[in-house]
């Protein structure tokens, strides 16, 4: 496995802003104190943890919005849907995300090129974000975290990388934290030198349990993020404007997150609601209108452009609200092998053609062949061999399995019912297969006449089988095929 965990700078502006350009300083705070602030105001002086009246002092035009703990939510889901277009596997963090790409990295081109698509997503819908990657989700935030744009591919690595990182970089509680600086410990190599009974004495035996889990010797079993079917994403403009630009450029961020999450979600909208909100004024309600389903970002934009460009507004807007409440599927389509290089049917088969002769070149005449059907009830002689290009139909057949084994395997049998990784569960009534009584008379291990009951089985990691039980005497179960 592979982990790569995302971490929002800024977190509590980002998820009110989402980066929008502005000349005035901008701050968060919470408690009258300031929480998270933009380089403007850095620049002038002001810092995390500064009460609001010293920063004041030194930013008299500073802009502070109070922190709200549900815009930061409504935010992370809006960045967890994007990442869903990379990835299936995305849980959530507190000012971060977690995914699980080591199935998606080839897909991409390798992990840069992942990286760099998923980073230009995030950017569209207004999102930056630090990142790393780590065998265990744990050891990837911590160093997101601690030093930014690491790779650790084993988990042998992992006690140097981690040793390095601050203390801070683990989450594990200001008190707790302070306790352990206290003694002298300043790193997480030196709390991961000390006896597990000296932690403890420390009142630190979660940091113990969190480093177990960053090096990988404990579970740290996570919940992937799974999306409602329906947009709903709001935006604040650091100051209120009227302007057709800036307002079409904040509703594109709100676009690009939601098609991004469409996307992910093979799905598309036909209608959406922009709301223009202003202080004191209702909201001005755009309804977009597309005709057929669509994620295209870009359509939704140049719909608003048309309505901005029509419309007065009562008052200057101070936020942005998009509302999708309909999905609508969108199943893909599966693409011809030869696509545009062989346009029309003969240019196909010629195509189809020369493929056979370059496979059978490199891998072997006997290797390519067609598979069809023959007129035999047992599977093992149901298919025959022929040229590639002249395979016949069969008739209709109950359902079968594409991967027939070479011979059928002996399964066990606990307590009457077949096994094999656990036990297997029947679906459905048996299909009788009997045949071959024609055939010479074989072995007793393998009878030419075939007197079966075939059975669609479903296994303990829920993969479907073909089994089949032997009518007669000992009655053993066998595996024939499989189906996925």
């Amino acid at each position: 496995m592979l982990w790569l965990a995302l971490v929002f700078p800024e977190w509590p502006l980002q998820a009110r802003f989402r980066a929008q350009a502005h000349t005035q300083p901008l701050a968060v705070a919470a408690k009258q104190r300031v929480v998270a602030l933009d380089a403007t105001a850095l620049a002038q002086g002001v810092r995390p943890g500064q009460r609001l009246a010293d920063a004041l002092a030194l930013a008299p035009d500073l802009l502070i919005s109070p922190r709200e703990s549900q815009v930061e939510d409504a935010a992370l889901k809006d960045a967890a849907g994007c990442a869903l277009h990379f990835t299936p596997h995305v849980a959530l963090a507190t000012d971060g995300l977690l995914l699980e790409i080591a199935g998606s990295i080839r897909l991409f081109g390798g992990l840069d090129g992942l990286l760099r698509a998923l980073r230009s997503a995030l950017a569209a819908a207004g999102f930056h974000a630090l990142s790393a990657c780590a065998p265990t989700p744990r050891a990837a935030r911590w160093l997101a975290l601690g030093t930014p744009g690491r790779t650790i591919r084993g988990r042998g690595a992992l006690p140097a990388a981690l040793a390095a990182l601050p203390l801070d970089v683990t989450e594990a509680g200001e008190a707790r934290l302070a306790t352990l600086r206290e003694a002298g410990l300043r790193s997480v190599g030196d709390a991961m030198k000390l006896p597990r009974d000296a932690l403890a004495l420390r009142d630190a035996q979660a940091l113990r349990r969190l480093i177990d889990q960053a090096l990988g010797q404990t579970a740290d079993p996570r919940t992937f993020f799974s999306p409602p079917p329906e947009i709903d994403s709001r935006l604040e403009l650091p100051v209120p404007r009227h302007d057709a630009d800036v307002l079409l450029f904040a509703a594109s961020r709100l676009f690009n997150s939601a098609c991004t999450q469409l996307a992910a979600a093979h799905a598309g909208i036909a209608e959406c609601l922009l709301e223009l909100q202003h202080e004191h004024e209702a909201p001005t309600r755009l309804e977009l209108r597309t005709g057929t389903p669509t994620h295209d970002a870009r359509l939704l934009a140049s719909l608003t452009r048309e309505h901005l460009a029509r419309i007065a507004l009562p008052e200057a807007v101070t936020a942005l609200r998009l509302r999708a409440p309909d999905w609508i599927e969108q199943p893909g389509r599966s693409r011809d092998l030869f696509g545009t290089q062989a346009p029309s049917p003969q240019d196909r088969q010629e195509a189809r053609d020369v493929l056979v002769e370059r496979l059978r070149a490199r891998l072997g005449r006997d290797a390519v062949y067609s598979l069809s059907a023959s007129g035999d009830h047992r599977p093992e002689r149901a298919q025959q061999r022929g040229e590639p290009g002249r395979a016949q139909p069969a008739a209709g057949k109950p359902q079968r399995p594409l991967w027939l084994l070479p011979e059928p395997e002996l399964l066990a049998e606990r307590d009457g019912q077949p096994w094999r990784n656990g036990p297997l569960h029947c679906l459905g009534r048996a299909e009788r297969i009997e045949a071959g009584w024609w055939d010479d008379a074989g072995d007793n291990d393998h009878p030419a006449e075939a007197l079966r009951d075939y059975y669609i089985a479903v296994g303990p990691r829920q993969e479907r089988l073909w089994i089949y039980r032997e009518h007669r005497a000992p009655h053993r179960w066998y595996l024939q095929g499989l189906f996925a």
